[in-house]
């Protein structure tokens, strides 16, 4: 059993390796995007809740592309005090600005809105729903708060069968993970 921070270490090295193979990673992101447009939870969601990837996630610009051609409406999180986030809406006018984590995040405007679909981030995936992430917490606790459907994107590096970590109780499982 290893601990969190051990399975991130490794799992954000393998990605930097994923990503010093753009061809490889294009092709992962494109079967990734394929089976998410094709999934009942992305055909059924009106609002979808997304981060702007780093480099070395999965690319969330072609998502946010196929998403709102289908009409659907993309909100983004901004980071707030205590480790809390409120995501707004994603349009041509919505200013942003890099975060202290070097994220692109909107700046607020209007109302924070509740997706119904989460496209959730992380660094590790198990196939049976469970995640290690970047290490803030920030998704868990808004997904404790907040009932909605929620989705990974796993890149091949990011896939194990089952967790071989410690699961703490605040830590909450997804409904679907999609594998390249």
């Amino acid at each position: 059993m290893q601990t969190k921070q051990q399975v991130r270490q490794q799992g954000l090295a393998a990605l930097q390796r994923l990503a010093q193979q753009p061809a490889n990673k294009q092709q992962q992101e494109a079967i990734l995007l394929q089976k998410l447009i094709d999934s009942a939870a992305f055909q059924s969601a009106t609002v979808i809740g997304m981060t702007l990837n780093q480099p070395i996630e999965v690319a969330t610009q072609p998502i946010i592309e196929a998403a709102q051609a289908a009409g659907k409406r993309i909100v983004v999180p901004r980071t707030l005090p205590k480790r809390q986030m409120a995501f707004y809406e994603l349009t041509p006018t919505t200013v942003l600005e890099r975060s202290h984590f070097g994220v692109l995040e909107p700046q607020i405007t209007g109302e924070p809105i509740v997706p119904d679909l989460m496209i959730v981030p992380g660094v590790v995936f198990s196939l049976d729903g469970w995640r290690v992430g970047f290490g803030g917490g920030y998704y868990d606790r808004y997904l404790a708060a907040h009932q909605m459907n929620t989705v990974a994107l796993a890149l091949k590096p990011q896939q194990v069968k089952v967790p071989d970590w410690s699961v703490d109780q605040f830590d909450v499982k997804l409904k679907h993970i999609i594998t390249a």
